[in-house]
């Protein structure tokens, strides 16, 4: 089978179906997103006229077969993370005022509320994004595969923490391996193409450019936002084994 792969949308409406129409060009058999349909922040994104995340998981949940609850997703519906590495959530998190959060959370985990706009979704769409997974593991013929957000124990990137070595992805390798799985995608990173976390160390794939997976590797795709330049998604090819970014 043939899979497309995307995520970071953070309602960027004009980019998502810019991306569907490509996607449905390659002649794939299933969209999976890998979380952050939400997430307007406004000093970082300048599509402010388009931004629509209502109209964004509308399109995501008719299109998508899986979705994952992403960082974003969480605050949106006022939902704390299931797993955290750093920091306990309180359950009267979401009643807190900003303040009282910030002092608690000593930067250790992302608050929002002072930089992002309100997603303005319906009733429905909380309560769509209530039923989300913070991670899937995903059966082919040949393999299971670990899809999330962002990687463990930070799976739905609500931590302030983005690893960049190899060494940091050590504890989502043994999370793999425990769920049976041989490799795994993430998103969170905004990278411009794949970044792939080996055995070997860090590898950069840039778009267009084919790459088959190892074991225990953990394989990060692209952006749909167009927030910054290097946006794109990614096909994976169960059959062929073969994995690749595409741009918009």
């Amino acid at each position: 089978m043939k899979y497309a792969i995307i995520a970071d949308i953070h309602e960027d409406i004009v980019n998502l179906k810019f991306a569907l129409g490509k996607i449905e060009k390659h002649n794939c058999h299933e969209i999976i997103c890998l979380g952050d349909v939400s997430g307007f922040s406004a000093p970082h994104y300048n599509y402010y006229d388009t931004r629509n995340a209502h109209e964004c998981l509308k399109l995501v949940r008719q299109s998508c077969k899986t979705v994952i609850a992403g960082n974003h997703d969480l605050h949106a519906a006022k939902i704390t993370p299931k797993t955290s590495p750093n920091f306990k959530y309180p359950k009267l998190w979401y009643k807190m005022d900003y303040y009282e959060r910030l002092n608690l959370s000593a930067g250790q985990v992302w608050l929002y509320s002072n930089d992002e706009l309100d997603p303005l979704y319906s009733h429905a769409d909380i309560e769509f994004l209530h039923t989300l997974p913070e991670y899937h593991i995903l059966e082919t013929n040949k393999h299971k595969i670990l899809l999330s957000h962002f990687i463990y124990p930070n799976l739905t990137g609500s931590s302030r923490e983005f690893y960049s070595f190899a060494d940091d992805f050590e504890l989502h390798k043994e999370y793999m391996e425990n769920s049976g799985c041989q490799f795994g995608f993430a998103g969170h990173r905004h990278f411009a193409g794949l970044l792939i976390a080996s055995d070997k160390g860090m590898v950069e794939k840039r778009y267009n450019s084919k790459y088959t997976p190892k074991p225990n590797d953990c394989i990060l795709v692209p952006p749909i936002t167009g927030a910054r330049n290097g946006n794109g998604f990614c096909i994976f090819d169960s059959e062929n084994l073969t994995i690749e970014a595409k741009r918009i």
